[in-house]
C-alpha cells in the first residue's frame, strides 16, 4: 500500500514538470505563428504603399508644363492602412499600429507625420533616397529641377516604406522579452518616372 502512494505522488510531480514545459513550448509556438502572420500583413502593407509611391505625382502649370514631381505621402499612408481592407481583421490591425486600442487617425502625429515623413519615431516612415545600390541608399531625390532625380527615369531614385507594429505577446512566456515586441518591415522600390520634365 505504501509503495502505491509513492508511485501516485511521483506521477503527479512528473506530470507537473512535463506539463509546464509542454505549455511553454505550445505558447511559444502560438506566439511565433501569430508573429509570422503579423509580419506577412505588414509586408503586404509596406509593399502596397511602396508600389503606389513608386509612381509619383506630376504637377503641371496652366500651360501643361511639368513644374514638379513629388510623392503623395497622405495617399501612400492611406494605402498602407487599408492594405488589409477598411475593417480591421486578422492578427495585425493596420488601423492601430501602436496597438493601444485607439484608431491611428485620432493620434496621427504619433503614427505618421506628413510634414516629416522620415521621422524615425513614427510607426510609418516614408523615405525617398537615391543611389545605385539599394542596400546603401542615402540622400533625398530632388523633385523640382528638370531632368534630375525623380524628373528623370534611371537616376536611381527610390521609395522606401518602413512600418513598425507594437505586437503584444499572446502568452508572455519569457519575462526577458516583456509583454510586447516591436515588429519592423521595410520595402524598397525604384521610382518609376516615365518623363524627364
Amino acid at each position: 500500500m505504501k509503495r502505491r502512494r509513492k508511485t501516485v505522488g511521483q506521477a503527479l510531480v512528473e506530470f507537473a514538470l512535463t506539463a509546464t514545459i509542454i505549455f511553454l513550448l505550445l505558447s511559444a509556438a502560438v506566439d511565433l505563428g501569430l508573429i509570422f502572420f503579423t509580419l506577412q500583413a505588414l509586408r503586404a502593407a509596406a509593399q502596397e504603399g511602396a508600389t503606389y509611391g513608386s509612381y509619383p505625382v506630376v504637377v503641371t502649370n496652366s500651360s501643361g508644363q511639368v513644374t514638379a514631381v513629388r510623392l503623395n505621402y497622405e495617399e501612400i499612408y492611406r494605402r498602407i492602412r487599408t492594405a488589409g481592407g477598411t475593417q480591421p481583421v486578422g492578427v495585425a490591425n493596420l488601423m492601430d499600429l501602436n496597438n493601444d486600442g485607439v484608431n491611428d487617425q485620432l493620434q496621427l502625429s504619433l503614427i505618421f507625420d506628413k510634414n516629416n515623413p522620415t521621422n524615425p519615431n513614427g510607426f510609418v516612415i516614408i523615405e525617398n533616397p537615391k543611389g545605385s545600390n539599394p542596400a546603401n541608399l542615402s540622400g533625398t531625390c530632388a523633385t523640382t529641377t528638370p531632368r534630375v532625380d525623380m524628373r528623370n527615369a534611371g537616376q536611381n531614385c527610390w521609395i522606401r516604406v518602413t512600418i513598425r507594429y507594437r505586437y503584444r505577446l499572446f502568452f508572455p512566456f519569457a519575462p526577458v522579452l516583456g509583454r510586447e515586441i516591436i515588429l519592423r518591415v521595410t520595402h524598397t522600390m525604384p521610382i518609376r518616372s516615365q518623363f524627364v520634365g
